[in-house]
């Protein structure tokens, strides 16, 4: 009874067990680098780190880094690698190998990339790639970023003298200068640091980083806090270290480093440039420390003043013993000092004051040993306030240094200035504006005046915390003096024509931004002394290039059609300065900008890669510049985002640099006007193995010069197509369909010999094709036309036998089953695949039907899911079309159960292709498999002998009489049993394993010899008998069978009857060998055996034994060598040499072997052995009686020769069955030495000549797949010298000319393996077709109820297991690999290298 069936448990079933097989929640590949852009410093260090996650494969895994450089930014440059060394390009091979250039390994999954001595060509965009180590390729396995190298500006000066000596205690005061021109924003750090006498490296004494933050170095920090170390911005450039109390670990050399910082758009700051400045040798003297106490006092001469007095401050010391002692004083107006004078009367003038000292307003001196005298003249207003006098003890030391000691300080005196009555008068304007680049003038107005004038200009950043630097002077004499920082910029002072004091600067810089201050002084018309001064500030403020220059970007032409025109307008407006402008294009898809076209700042013109077809045209109307970029005929390569940028320069430098607006440009595809008639309009029918046509007809088109690309499909599967070049694609391998254009724009297919699958609904599908001014194609929105057809065909039917039986067998032994087709086997156009099925007599819980193999109509044979013990043991046959054996070895009762087989009837279609026509069940074969009885037996017959001359020896016979199978093995084990008059033991002596495996478990005097006649006849024979050697001996055999699965099953065991062995000695006499000469000749590599006999053994009747020496000469030695050595008490001894490669052996009693193993050249010469006759003398003790030697043997081995060879022959092999793959075979026809072992690799080249490992198996039975994205490779040896690689599922990528590599290795004498020969196999070339399957989808036979409901039980056992790996799935990523199977042997691939 058939029944009809849904096939959605099964789809379902499949999608379960699919999901189960791949790893959930798989990871994506993703790369990252360091964000750019990047600005570094040429002749610096950069660094790029590069990282990648969400991988499988290895946790090492590999970086590689590559350049683009501008205007070639699409060229890739390979700079470095970490998987070979030659990966660099020219450029940067030397860089590399000196290590300028290299790799740094954080971790497996990242790398940083390094340059030390950066250069303006590294300017590039740097790209970090990750080859891929997935099953697959998903995710990103590369990332870009941006390095622009730019010039080094960084300047750094000491101004300062080159060596300072001071005493201990005393004030440390050092300036140095630091600046840069860099274009992009950047921080300076400055660091002061301490290289003392005998110190391997200097030390920080503090530092202002870039955020202006102080920070004291190590060991100064607690000077920091108490303000005796510290460091202080006096300009836009100038910083000075103030160090007051030094102390002697201060002295060495002092200097001051300059760090330029920049910071990347990922926000972090990077040091890209350093510069050391020169450095000061300061020398500290010690100073002892006196106790004694003194005191101060203050004292002003007049406290009441008017401008232009003079003001005495005197200071007064009190102490004992006044005139030996040391002080330093110094006089203060409110925390302001003015002037120090020290131990030794050294003048130091403090901040803001030197320029009144140098005028000889300012003096200070000592008067007498108590009386310390500041002079002010002539005062000014800014001098009213406190005066305080501070005074410090100091002691001299030994070397001439001081000592700062006890400190007092006086009280303070109120100084009042008045202002006083004159005519001199000075003003200036509060505040100015100018532009960067443009003159600074400033005018301080005189008036008044009566005397001479002199002025100075001075200068400070801010309006707060910094002091006043100067700027330039003019004497009262008309002298001009610039300040040290002014030295060489271009400044004057004058006085006008007017009376106004005028200062000029060149062009004015944005560190010119600040305070201005004009100082008038007046004199008294003898010039001696000065009556008057008065001083005005003016606040100027420098506007930047940067906050002038404006840019905009616009179009009116933003959105176009093909064809028509694009206009963009960069519009620049800002001071009139010499101005630069680069057009910059980014299309669409792609991540970097390119050069569209650049217009330098001299005017000249410099067109990019992407020039052609642009047109450029420049307006300059005063403080507003136009620049147009136009595009007359627009195609869709002008498609993307525009911007311009502008540079502004001054002094052939670049001062500004202002990007544009992003301009979004989009250059869009023209209405399509396609129509499209099919023919014919109404359904198409036919009936099988005629012919067809059917087109479509262009009605109406976009263009009279349009192309058109033209494809035929059915049921979505591509049958023809054809390009808009006219180049016809059929995909049908039979040669069935045609393709043809007839006139009026038709378009035909043409179906010949149709079948029953050509049936469908054909979709005409048209692309109309145009180009655009660039010469590009694009297509337009394609247009359909569809045509039903309808094949009719005639019905096929074929019968199976399904008559039940019934069968036996025997465990250990085969059955046999067959299935029949009763009718419609004899068909021609028809082929059969079949499916042997089996149920288990005693299932388990979870077992069900099983599949055992498969035979497809096309011959293929495949195993399938039922249990791995039975498939091994299959034997499949088909001896006539109608009837297929299938016949079971070696079976077991476990295999007993229910057989049958499922048929299935194929047609070759016309197209081609196999078609499945029905489907047919045979009858059910219940098979019963009995188990094995035991039935072994042995012959247990019991003997005694007699030996009367020891040197017979006995034998030992163990025969099987029956067996239980015929497949059997037996392990043999021989026992003696001695008694004596205290006791009876038995022993086991010899043991004969099943493996074949021989263990001596008894110390014989003759030694054992074991031989097998027959596979059920055993025998153990003793040489020599001697005293140990009597007893009872029996021997005992245990049976074993081979069950499937490698499994040893004891069958049954039984003990032979006992040979009782007593002795009786007779006389012997003496013995000569036999000296029959003989030649052997052998290869190398072979083994050498080697005999040499007793010839004459004489009647003496004393017990006896041998000693053998086995002898060497070769050839033109003047004597031989001994190899070995078996003494009469069993003791063999070896010669060093060849100890490895001899075996000695004594196959009869008076019979001595020799064998050397993988004999080489030099084991050519005369061989020939020496026996030694020794007897027992009346005390029972060993002695030699006699001694000869045998005759001579000489050998000759000849060399080894390579003489491998593979089978040649090429071979086309077309693949339609997808799911049954193909094999590569490698065959060896010969080889140089049965020894040899052998390494294949096989190959895979394609249509791009590119050779490819994808396989290897080694000499040691290592597999290795060398495909990284081809897996699941399945590797077989059917023969020692075939060795096969099947591609199963194959596809598209399987395509190509396969072939195989071998290697021949032969082991050396020195255990080292040497390579014989080589050779390669002829070419096999793979086509798979990979066309969809065109069959109707047929309906299946229904499967009876219980079937159904196991389905649904395993279904519900998938899903509970598919829940539990979802679960595991979020604690770890599985990261699994494939494995490769050899003959259904599961082996796991070693790593690539």
């Amino acid at each position: 009874m058939e029944l009809r069936v849904h096939m959605w448990p099964f789809s379902l079933l499949l999608c379960l067990l699919g999901l189960l097989q791949s790893d959930v929640g798989q990871a994506q590949r993703m790369v990252e680098i360091q964000a750019g852009p990047l600005y570094r410093i040429k002749g610096f260090h950069v660094s790029i780190s590069c990282s990648v996650s969400g991988f499988q494969g290895p946790a090492v895994q590999d970086f590689r880094f590559s350049a683009y450089r501008a205007p070639r930014t699409t060229q890739e440059i390979q700079i470095i690698s970490t998987e070979v060394g030659d990966f660099a390009y020219a450029s940067y091979s030397s860089r590399v190998r000196s290590g300028d250039i290299w790799i740094e390994r954080p971790s497996g999954s990242s790398a940083v990339f390094h340059i030390n001595n950066t250069l303006l060509e590294d300017t590039a965009e740097i790209e970090c790639h990750t080859p891929n180590t997935d099953d697959r390729y998903y995710g990103t396995y590369s990332a870009k970023t941006s390095l622009n190298v730019v010039e080094d500006t960084l300047v750094t000066t000491y101004s300062g003298s080159p060596s300072v000596d001071l005493s201990e205690g005393g004030t440390l005061q050092l300036e140095c200068q630091a600046s840069s021109q860099t274009f992009q924003h950047t921080h300076l750090s400055i660091t002061w640091l301490l290289h003392g006498n005998g110190e391997a490296e200097p030390r920080p004494i503090i530092s202002l980083d870039r955020d202006l933050t102080m920070r004291p170095g190590a060991g100064y920090e607690a000077r920091y806090q108490s303000r005796l170390v510290g460091i202080q911005k006096v300009e836009e450039t100038r910083y000075q270290l103030r160090m007051t109390q030094v102390q002697l670990e201060d002295q060495g050399r002092i200097f001051c480093r300059v760090q330029e910082w920049i910071r990347d758009t990922d926000r972090t700051w990077v040091s890209i440039a350093n510069r050391d400045a020169q450095a000061a040798d300061v020398v500290v003297k010690a100073v002892v420390v006196d106790a004694d106490s003194f005191a101060a006092h203050i004292k002003v001469t007049d406290a009441d003043l008017k401008e232009g007095d003079a003001v005495e401050v005197l200071c007064q010391l009190e102490a004992q013993n006044l005139p030996k002692l040391f002080f330093t004083v110094a006089w203060f107006k409110g925390e302001q000092e003015l002037a120090r004078l020290g131990p030794l009367g050294v003048l130091t003038i403090g901040p803001g004051y030197a320029g009144r000292a140098t005028e000889g307003e300012l003096r200070a001196v000592k008067i007498t040993e108590k009386d310390y005298k500041l002079t002010l003249r002539p005062v000014r207003a800014e001098d009213q306030g406190e005066y305080q006098c501070r005074v410090w003890q100091e002691q001299r030391g030994d070397s001439g240094g001081f000592t700062q000691g006890q400190s007092k300080r006086s009280s303070t005196q109120q100084v009042t200035i008045t202002a006083k009555e004159s005519g001199l008068s000075v003003s200036m304007i509060p505040e100015l504006s100018v532009t960067e680049g443009a003159p600074l003038t400033l005018f301080c107005n005189v008036s008044g005046m009566h005397g001479e004038l002199s002025v100075t200009w001075q200068h400070k950043k801010d309006s707060l915390g910094s002091s006043f630097s100067e700027v330039i002077g003019l004497s009262r004499e008309g002298v001009m003096e610039p300040g040290p920082q002014y030295q060489q910029r271009a400044l004057r002072t004058f006085r006008s024509a007017g009376g106004s004091i005028v200062l000029e600067m060149g062009e004015a810089g944005v560190t010119d931004d600040g305070v201005y201050m004009c100082t008038v002084s007046e004199w008294s018309s003898g010039g001696e002394k000065k009556t008057a001064s008065q001083s005005q500030q003016c606040s100027v403020h420098v506007t930047s290039l940067d906050e002038l220059v404006k840019v905009a970007l616009k179009s009116r032409t933003a959105n176009v059609v093909v064809n028509n025109e694009i206009s963009l307008l960069c519009r620049v407006k800002g001071p009139n300065v010499p101005l630069s402008v680069t057009w910059l294009f980014k299309q669409d898809g792609r991540s970097s900008e390119e050069t569209i076209v650049s217009v330098h700042h001299t005017g000249d013109v410099a067109w990019g890669r992407r020039g052609d077809g642009y047109q450029l045209s420049t307006t300059i109307s005063g403080d507003d510049s136009q620049y147009v970029l136009g595009v007359t005929k627009a195609s869709l390569r002008n498609t993307g985002v525009y911007k311009c940028e502008v540079g502004a320069f001054l002094r052939q430098t670049q001062r500004a640099s202002k990007p544009s607006n992003p301009l979004g440009v989009q250059v869009q595809k023209p209405a399509s006007k396609l129509s499209l008639i099919p023919n014919p309009t109404s359904p198409l029918k036919s009936t099988v193995n005629s012919d067809i046509q059917m087109s479509c007809m262009v009605d109406k088109a976009t263009s009279n010069i349009s192309r058109f690309a033209v494809t035929w499909q059915v049921d979505g599967r591509i049958v023809a197509s054809s390009d808009r070049d006219g180049i016809v694609t059929l995909q049908d391998t039979g040669k069935r369909t045609g393709v043809s254009m007839l006139p009026g724009l038709t378009f035909q297919l043409a179906l010949r010999q149709t079948g029953a699958s050509d049936s469908g609904r054909y979709l005409c599908q048209v692309e109309e094709w145009l180009q655009d001014p660039a010469g590009e194609w694009y297509s337009l929105p394609p247009h359909n036309a569809t045509v039903e057809v309808v094949i009719s065909e005639k019905p096929s039917d074929f019968s199976m036998d399904q008559t039940n039986i019934d069968t036996s067998g025997r465990e250990g032994g085969q059955i046999d089953v067959v299935c029949s087709i009763v009718s419609g086997a004899d068909d021609s156009s028809s082929h059969f695949s079949l499916t042997w099925l089996f149920e288990s007599a005693s299932p388990a819980p979870d077992s069900s039907t099983s599949t055992l193999l498969t035979y497809s109509h096309q011959g293929e044979l495949t195993y399938g899911s039922g249990p791995a013990d039975l498939q091994e043991k299959l034997r499949f046959s088909r001896p006539n079309p109608g009837t297929f054996h299938l016949m079971v070895a070696n079976v077991e009762p476990g295999n007993s159960g229910r057989y049958w087989c499922v048929v299935e009837q194929y047609q070759h279609e016309c197209s081609g292709r196999w078609k499945k026509k029905s489907s047919r069940k045979s009858g059910v074969t219940q098979v019963m498999v009995e188990p094995i009885t035991p039935t072994l037996s042995l012959l247990k017959t019991n003997q005694s002998k007699v030996v009367t001359n020891p040197q017979t020896g006995f034998e030992v016979e163990c025969l099987v009489l029956s067996r239980s199978s015929d497949l059997s093995v037996f392990e043999v084990i021989w026992s003696r049993t001695q008694v004596t008059a205290d006791r009876e033991g038995t022993q086991v002596v010899f043991n004969a394993s099943r493996d074949g495996t021989l263990h001596i478990l008894d110390e014989t005097e003759g030694g054992l010899m074991f031989t097998r006649p027959t596979l059920t006849h055993f025998r153990l024979t003793f040489p020599i008998v001697g005293p140990s050697d009597v007893g009872s001996y029996s021997c005992h055999v245990s049976e074993w069978l081979l069950m499937p699965g490698e499994r040893w099953r004891k069958l049954a065991s039984d003990s032979s009857g006992e040979l009782t062995i007593s002795r009786q000695t007779e006389v012997k006499s003496s013995f000569s060998m036999n000296k029959d000469e003989e030649s052997l000749t052998v290869k190398e590599g072979q083994r050498l055996d080697l005999q040499c006999s007793v010839g004459s053994e004489g009647s003496d009747p004393s017990p006896s034994s041998y000693t053998v020496t086995w002898l060497f000469m070769s050839p033109g030695s003047d004597g031989s060598i001994a190899l070995l050595k078996q003494s009469y008490d069993g003791h063999l001894t070896f010669n060093n040499e060849y100890q490895e490669r001899l075996r000695f052996s004594h196959p009869a009693k008076n019979t001595f072997g020799l064998a050397i193993l993988n004999a080489v050249p030099s084991d050519s010469g005369t061989y020939n052995c020496r026996v030694d006759l020794y007897q027992h003398d009346c005390t029972s003790q060993w002695k030699s009686v006699a001694s000869d030697q045998s005759g001579l043997i000489t050998v000759s081995v000849q060399k080894l020769e390579g003489n491998l060879s593979l089978k040649k022959d090429d071979h086309r092999l077309n693949v339609t069955d997808l799911k049954a793959g193909f094999k590569v075979d490698c065959d060896i026809i010969s080889q140089s030495s049965e020894e040899s072992l052998f390494e294949v690799t096989w190959f895979r080249t394609r249509e791009n000549n590119q050779k490819d490992p994808i396989f290897k198996i080694t000499r040691n039975g290592t597999l290795q797949s060398l495909d990284k994205v081809r897996k699941g490779l399945v590797f077989g040896r059917p023969k020692v010298t075939l060795f096969t690689l099947t591609v199963p599922d194959s596809g598209a990528t399987d395509n190509g000319q396969y072939t195989c590599e071998v290697v021949e290795w032969v082991k050396t004498l020195t255990n080292t393996w040497k390579k014989m020969a080589e050779d390669r196999s002829g070419v096999l070339n793979v086509n798979v077709h990979t066309g969809a399957s065109d069959a109707q989808p047929q309906e299946s036979p229904d499967v009876t109820a219980p079937v159904f409901v196991v389905i649904l039980l395993i279904l519900v056992g998938v899903v509970a297991l598919l829940a539990v790996k979802l679960r595991k799935a979020t604690i770890v990523q599985k990261k699994r690999d494939e494995s490769l199977w050899a003959e259904n042997n599961p082996l796991k691939p070693i790593p690539e290298a």
